[in-house]
């Protein structure tokens, strides 16, 4: 579907773009890969790939931008995607109206790590990649920006849901049933505003989750029917980010509301509030230190523990924990520490997140070294801890170590 929605808009657009007097602005990377694992949960590995990741920008003064954004793979194993067209837009201004109409990545947060008001952009939580921004991809959309005295305003539009790909656990007794995201229409609005030193936005989200809920259906030949479904949401953002005496400080924050039906309804997320903050700081020569505070409380809680054992409490144990939300409050925190060395060639960097009072997270260490401008080598490990029915803890069987060789950005 993706290289079909992608040939269908170059042939739109191609005798203009051809006739045309432009501009193209192209990056290619080439990777070859070895994992321990994979990111689906069944221990399979090691494994091996190699993928093309390319860019490019297609600049017209007549016709306006179009943006290209994609990769294809190979990988020992067998993988659902073997090629994605992450973006395809295109983007022209008129007057102070900022015009994007195509699949485009919409990433929202100013927090670093964990971005409560990040819901326009799917992920592919199962792609095996040294980034998470790498396992995002785009959504078709329509998103017109007007720029004033008073800031950014921003509309979306966008004519369907789009879903996160999951990693699901499988269970005795039970089989999934995995629902295309809804084909209807999502809208979100945003305000931006910057001063000196600050910069944050307010914005709006009425849609569809892209991280799907787990529903307990009826009773089918392999066991209990678990249907995996976007749901409806509705968030309340805003972040900020300002710098003091040298120190980045960030924060963001999210209420999500859905449509929950109380404490005792196991089958959807339960609203909540979500906050995330803290300050980064700069060291020595190319080092720095960011650490963030995060805070989620959970409105009509109710702990699955408390139905009835067997696998309806399990699917509730995994629902609840896939949604984050096992416990009323939980607090914890965020770390990333990073340090250049041989003239910015060598990077070592540690992210990770802990949460209480589940005590789950997740640690990372990741070594980037450039040979030369083009050519480099990574090396890095994925460690998840905590209790099986957790978020994090719930991913330990997708520990991973892993090497790259990447030529090009």
């Amino acid at each position: 579907m993706s290289w079909k929605y992608a040939l269908t808009v170059l042939g739109l657009l191609g005798s203009n773009i051809v006739a045309a007097n432009v501009d193209i602005d192209s990056s290619l990377s080439l990777r070859g890969d070895a994992w321990n694992g994979d990111r689906d949960l069944n221990d399979e590995g090691p494994l091996s790939g190699t993928s093309a990741w390319g860019k490019a920008k297609v600049n017209s003064d007549a016709l306006g931008q179009l943006v290209v954004n994609g990769w294809v793979r190979t990988q020992s194993s067998d993988v659902s995607r073997h090629g994605l067209v992450r973006e395809l837009y295109w983007r022209n201004h008129f007057g102070p109206l900022d015009v994007k109409l195509g699949r485009q990545m919409i990433a929202w947060g100013r927090a670093d790590g964990l971005n409560p008001t990040d819901y326009l952009s799917p992920r592919d939580f199962t792609l095996l990649v040294t980034e998470d921004a790498d396992m995002r991809y785009g959504n078709e959309s329509a998103n017109v920006a007007l720029e004033t005295r008073t800031g950014l305003w921003s509309v979306f539009w966008f004519p369907q849901a789009a879903s996160n790909t999951i990693p699901l656990a499988t269970l005795p007794g039970v089989a999934y049933r995995i629902e295309s995201p809804p084909e209807s229409s999502q809208w979100a609005l945003k305000w931006e505003g910057s001063s000196e030193n600050i910069d944050g936005s307010l914005s709006y989200f009425n849609g569809f989750d892209p991280t799907p809920d787990l529903l307990p259906g009826g009773l089918s030949a392999q066991g209990l029917d678990v249907v995996v479904r976007n749901q409806r949401a509705k968030v309340i953002g805003g972040d900020v980010s300002w710098v003091h005496e040298g120190v980045i400080w960030r924060a963001e924050s999210a209420w999500l509301q859905t449509d929950s039906e109380g404490r005792l309804d196991f089958s959807h997320k339960k609203p909540q509030l979500w906050l995330v903050g803290g300050p980064e700081w700069s060291f020595g020569e190319g080092g720095t230190f960011g650490i963030q505070a995060t805070v989620r409380h959970v409105y009509d809680f109710s702990d699955p523990e408390s139905l009835a054992s067997g696998v309806t409490q399990d699917v509730a144990l995994r629902q609840a924990a896939l949604s984050g939300q096992t416990a009323q409050n939980q607090e914890g925190f965020t770390w990333r520490i990073a340090k250049r060395w041989l003239n910015d060639s060598l990077t070592l960097e540690t992210t990770g997140v802990a949460v209480w009072p589940d005590r789950n997270g997740t640690a990372r260490v990741k070594l980037d070294y450039a040979i030369n401008d083009d050519l480099r080598i990574l090396l890095g490990t994925d460690h998840y801890f905590g209790p099986e029915y957790t978020y994090f803890g719930q991913l330990q069987r997708n520990r991973l170590i892993y090497l790259q060789l990447r030529y090009g950005l």
